[in-house]
């Protein structure tokens, strides 16, 4: 990949640029409340449902597994997931990043603009993976994660225990990207 980008021209890389910078972003994550989910293995590094159709509690936690499997292990682009919330995350998860929680956090649309998607250098956050919300917040929370933009989080993630951060992410991963 290296020797490849090493005859790249300043030309090539502005219209590769130019071409991605204006797709539009798609959803590709449908959330789904509910008290049980389908039992999952590890295939890789990720987690899978297993095809026995067999169901177990969801507790507080979400599960994200693709919908098609071969079609996700093969890297299509257009695979797409199902992350399973507990009932009531998404109007809970809403309420906290739409009002704040009663100042528990603050609003994100502050940051993140009114439609969630990005303002300036901030980055949009509807529409993205729960298990990476969970984990950003989490990581910015506890210090695995450093810089500028990092310490503005930190103290709007001060106050939020996982159950907020798990509905949190369940409802930016249903909002349109």
């Amino acid at each position: 990949m290296i020797s490849l980008s090493k005859d790249i021209t300043d030309a090539e890389v502005q219209a590769a640029a130019a071409y991605f910078s204006a797709m539009k972003p798609r959803s590709n994550i449908r959330v789904v409340e509910t008290a049980t989910v389908p039992k999952t293995f590890v295939a890789g590094w990720f987690l899978a449902a297993l095809k026995t159709g067999e169901k177990e509690p969801i507790g507080q936690r979400i599960i994200e597994v693709p919908e098609d499997l071969e079609q996700f292990e093969h890297r299509d682009p257009r695979s797409q997931f199902n992350a399973y919330a507990p009932i009531g995350s998404v109007a809970k998860g809403a309420a906290l990043v739409n009002t704040g929680g009663a100042g528990k956090t603050l609003q994100c649309a502050i940051c993140h603009g009114q439609d969630l998607k990005g303002l300036g250098g901030v980055p949009s956050i509807a529409g993205r993976s729960p298990s990476y919300v969970v984990r950003q917040l989490y990581d910015i929370q506890n210090g695995a994660r450093a810089g500028t933009a990092t310490q503005l989080m930190k103290a709007t993630v001060a106050n939020l225990n996982i159950d907020d951060m798990l509905s949190i992410a369940a409802y930016l991963a249903s909002r349109t990207p």
